[in-house]
Order: structure tokens, then C-alpha cells, then sequence
């Protein structure tokens, strides 16, 4: 009998991509899933459908719509979750303006968003649902030793476990990563991204506005009830302006930045930011060993690629381990690696350019990027690439 039927494989980290991946090695055919998460994991007793100005957001891909389609969840996420329909891309005051749309593509919908709160009920519910899949939370490694076919790991509980394959899934500051050998380059953009939810005094229509700012990009994402999910980012010292501003004048600075043609905003939900520090795992898969969504690599929020990126990670990874005899193999392992090497290399290269790609201010460089923008409105073949690798097809 292979030491895979016997052992679980071990995922430390609860967050979204960890119950992603311990449902996707399920899926698969992974015999047992243990889930490490040092926060409690409860589910709670009535679904958080109230609407609400102080949850975070995804945009969910086609690509990862069909991955939850997979697992059986798709249709409980796209109840409460907003369709995308066009995404709307622009350069402020500057000519240049594209527009991706479902129809044109051939497809209901570009993707959706949904509050996190929402997913992480629906993820939850899954995982609680699955008898084979154990979480153990609140609970943290506090140690580990490489055996001949996998790892023992002592937990703070006091418990050990066994596992052909260990797979950190705990941020972008691992201390699995660590434990595993594997160190990580950190890039300070020097910028921080505001999020918040704002309230609109008409529909969105299911427009995304993707603008791009001297500053930095500034998004609104289309959520359920007449809402937008905000990405805002720019200089650090900028974003504490933004942050400090009563919000009437926060909104007075949004609104002088939004695009043409999107709703009148209303109100402000509570802000919060964070620090864009880009992070990368200088390796992947060590025997018996792996790194996968933040643990693996950060990107900059634009275009909303980051947890997409990640779902595909997780489904080659699920695919090429969960039913193996020898998941934590190098061989089995570096397979996946290399399968996933040019997607993740693609969309983080965009994901560091396009935004400095817009700030640069040489007349030259600005009038270049215009041209791009306007190619991609007149050339359907052009945009369509665009929109199917923004949708993970």
C-alpha cells in the first residue's frame, strides 16, 4: 500500500486558497486532507447576506467560476455575487478607452465578484461538509521533521501528524515556506492600495471601471445592491491623505477621478489599506513539500489576477497529486511546477509593468500607451486575446 493511503496530505493555512485546495485534493481523489489554520474556523449559524459597507471582495474569473462549477459550488456563489458583463478600461485625461464584453466574447458573463465573507461561508460549508477532510483550528505548527517519505509535524495542540506532502497555504509570510527551505523575495512597490465599498445612487449595469491614474490604478468593482467594491492605490503618503479625508471629501476625490459614464457615488464604507510588497517564493517544490497562493507569489491588484492565478495553481496541483501513490515525489511535484511556470510568469510580469507602465509621464511613453488602449477598442482580435486570459481560459 502506498504511504499516501495511509497518511493525510497537509495543508497549513484556512484562508480561501487553502479550503480551495484541501476541496480540490478531495475532488481528485485525495484519500484524507488535514487543514492547519491558527484562527478559529466556524460557520456560522445563519448565512452574512445582510449587505454591507465593511467586507473585502474578489472578482472571480470565468476560469475560476468553473473550477467552483466543479466542486459543486458555483451556483451558491453566483447567488449573492455581481456579474461582470464589460469592463471598462480608460487612461484619465488622456484619449484611449476599451471596453471587454461577455457578449462579444461569446460568454454569459466576464466573471463575478463577491464579497469574501460570502465565499468564505460557502468554502466552509464545504469543508465542514466533507468527513474526509479534518480542520483542525485554531492550531499552528510548532514544528517539523523530513522523514524517508514525508514530514512528522508536531502542532501546538500537542498532536503529530504524518504526511506524504506538506503545503503551505499560510501568506505571503510564511513560516511553512521557512520551515520548508524555501526563501522568498520581497519587492516595496512603495504604494498601498485603499479598499472600501461605496454605495451608488444608480446601477452599475455590471460594468468594471479598470482606470488608470498617474497615481495608480483605481477600480470599481460591481457588487449586489446597487454597490461598487474599491481598489484605490497610489504613493504611500498619498494613501494616508486619502485615509485621514472625512468622507465626503474622500468621496469628492473619487468622483473628480472616476470614469465617464460610471454612477454617481453616494457613500463610503469603512477604508482599510494595506501595503503593495510583491512577494515571490524563490522555489515552489522541495520533496515532499509545496508553496501555493500568497505563500508563493503576491501581485499587484490590478486587474483583480492575484486568487485567479491561485485557483489555477490549485487545480494543477490537485490534479497532479490528489490521486497519486507518491504525492510528495520531486518528480510528481516538479510536473506541476513546470506545467504552471508560464501563466504564473505571464500574469506577474503584467502585474508589475502595466502599473509603472502607466505612471511613466514622457510624452512619448503616454502617447504609446493611448495607441494600446485604442488598438485593443478596434482590433475584436486583440481584445479578445485580452479578455480570455482575463478570464483564465
Amino acid at each position: 500500500m502506498a504511504v499516501s493511503d495511509k497518511q493525510p496530505l497537509v495543508i497549513v493555512g484556512g484562508g480561501m486558497a487553502g479550503a480551495m485546495l484541501a476541496l480540490l485534493l478531495r475532488r481528485h481523489g485525495a484519500g484524507s486532507v488535514v487543514l492547519v489554520e491558527s484562527h478559529p474556523l466556524t460557520l456560522p449559524e445563519t448565512p452574512p447576506l445582510t449587505p454591507s459597507f465593511d467586507a473585502r471582495s474578489t472578482a472571480l474569473s470565468a476560469g475560476t467560476l468553473a473550477v467552483l462549477d466543479e466542486l459543486g459550488l458555483g451556483l451558491a456563489i453566483r447567488e449573492h455575487a455581481a456579474a461582470i458583463g464589460t469592463v471598462h478600461v480608460s487612461r484619465q485625461s488622456r484619449l484611449g478607452l476599451t471596453r471587454l464584453s461577455a457578449q462579444e466574447e461569446g460568454v454569459d458573463q466576464l466573471g463575478v465578484v463577491v464579497e469574501n465573507r460570502w465565499l468564505g461561508f460557502v468554502l466552509l460549508g464545504a469543508l465542514f461538509s466533507d468527513d474526509a477532510i479534518t480542520v483542525r483550528a485554531p492550531d499552528a505548527l510548532t514544528g517539523m521533521r523530513r522523514l524517508e517519505y514525508g514530514y512528522q509535524v508536531s502542532l501546538s495542540s500537542g498532536d503529530t501528524l504524518h504526511t506524504p506532502l506538506l503545503i503551505a497555504a499560510d501568506g505571503a509570510r510564511s513560516k511553512t515556506r521557512e520551515w520548508l527551505g524555501i526563501s522568498a523575495r520581497d519587492h516595496d512597490t512603495g504604494h498601498d492600495a485603499l479598499i472600501a465599498n461605496l454605495s451608488l445612487a444608480s446601477s452599475h449595469e455590471g460594468i468594471a471601471y479598470e482606470r488608470f491614474l498617474n497615481e495608480g490604478p483605481l477600480a470599481f468593482l460591481p457588487l449586489p445592491d446597487q454597490r461598487f467594491a474599491l481598489v484605490w492605490t497610489g504613493p504611500r503618503e498619498q494613501v494616508a491623505q486619502w485615509m485621514a479625508m472625512s468622507e465626503q471629501d474622500a468621496l469628492a476625490q473619487l468622483q473628480a477621478r472616476s470614469p465617464a459614464g460610471a454612477p454617481r457615488l453616494t457613500g463610503l464604507g469603512e477604508r482599510q489599506r494595506y501595503p503593495l510588497v510583491l512577494t515571490e517564493s524563490c522555489a515552489q517544490v522541495v520533496p515532499h513539500g509545496v508553496v501555493v497562493g500568497n505563500a508563493a507569489h503576491t501581485l499587484h491588484p490590478v486587474a483583480g489576477q492575484g486568487f485567479n492565478l491561485t485557483v489555477r495553481d490549485l487545480q494543477a496541483l490537485a490534479c497532479t497529486v490528489g490521486g497519486s501513490d507518491h504525492p510528495g515525489s520531486l518528480r510528481t511535484l516538479q510536473a506541476f511546477a513546470s506545467r504552471r511556470e508560464k501563466d504564473q510568469a505571464l500574469i506577474g510580469q503584467a502585474s508589475r509593468w502595466v502599473p509603472e507602465l502607466f505612471r511613466v509621464q514622457h510624452p512619448l511613453f503616454a502617447h504609446s500607451r493611448q495607441l494600446g488602449l485604442v488598438a485593443l477598442d478596434i482590433l475584436p482580435g486583440l481584445r479578445s486575446g485580452f479578455a480570455k486570459r482575463a478570464m483564465g481560459l
